[in-house]
């Protein structure tokens, strides 16, 4: 969650925390008990029946994270698939990294597993990925953007594209692009995975409104996943600034919840409808129109 902009909390250290990120609680789906659950969501004029390995004991949020991956792929698969059938081509390609220069937004649980995946980094990589996430900082600090990147509840609607190209106008790359493209691909934000272009890869040199034309995603998991954990009201939208991952201090000891609750909350802010929360091989259903 955001610091309170009245009781700002202090960064965290960056080595501290790629350090404390070594051995995050109820990241390892591997070692964690699985029940199945499905959802039928409408997604444009499709209907998508969805079925995940949902969580069956109380775990920390990142320990979900793989499930939101999923579903996001899903989602922007189908949407890529309705805009190559009305006659557009999507114009990222691998080594494109244009857009690797933008204002990133990721929720708590996508920063607990960046700082996983930085720990588990060998050296001298993880050193180089560090100091990249150092200099970025640095330069928004220089740039005078620290304060509303520190502070993004106070970005309202009105400002987020301005705020969005005074980043953008940095320079400053993504700390996981090598060679123009993403070195932790599989494991890339949840916004990342959402953003597509139909228009011109030379334009996103120069982003706007006016010159980059993105593919439609009708249901943002990125958004819904970042809300599920904050308990203010449903118009606010927390995010955090990725380049601040390594940095952000995250709520204290904050309880581990059952997985298919989480679920349910994060697929009733997806949908905008209230979904209840699946049982053992339980079905939810809802429309997203």
């Amino acid at each position: 969650m955001p610091p309170d902009s009245t009781t700002p909390a202090p960064p965290v250290p960056i080595k501290e925390a790629v350090a404390k990120g070594a051995k995050p609680n109820g990241c390892d789906n591997a070692e964690i008990p699985m029940q199945s659950a499905s959802v039928t969501l409408r997604v444009g004029a499709r209907r998508v029946a969805l079925s995940f390995g949902v969580p069956s004991i109380p775990v920390e949020s990142a320990a979900l994270l793989p499930l939101f991956r999923s579903l996001t792929d899903t989602l922007v698969d189908i949407a890529a698939e309705e805009t190559r059938s009305r006659g557009l081509s999507i114009s990222c390609r691998k080594g494109c990294g244009a857009c690797c220069r933008q204002l990133v937004p990721i929720s708590e649980m996508e920063v607990m597993a960046l700082r996983r995946l930085v720990a588990e980094l060998p050296e001298p990589r993880r050193s180089a990925v560090v100091e990249r996430f150092e200099r970025g900082v640095a330069t928004f600090a220089q740039a005078g953007l620290m304060e509303t990147l520190r502070h993004p509840e106070t970005v309202d609607a009105e400002r987020a594209e301005r705020v969005g190209l005074d980043y953008f106008m940095q320079g400053v790359a993504c700390p996981f692009l090598d060679d123009e493209s993403c070195s932790i691909h599989p494991d890339r934000p949840l916004a990342c995975r959402e953003y597509l272009v139909t228009s011109p890869a030379a334009n996103c040199a120069y982003p706007s409104s006016a010159s980059v034309q993105c593919v439609p995603v009708p249901a943002k998991v990125s958004r819904a996943v970042r809300r599920i954990e904050d308990e203010r009201s449903p118009s606010f939208e927390p995010w955090i600034p990725m380049i601040l991952a390594l940095e952000w201090p995250l709520a204290n000891e904050r309880p581990a919840q059952a997985g298919t609750a989480m679920l349910a909350r994060a697929l009733s802010r997806l949908t905008g409808t209230t979904v209840p929360e699946p049982k053992e091989s339980g079905d939810a259903r809802s429309d997203q129109g």
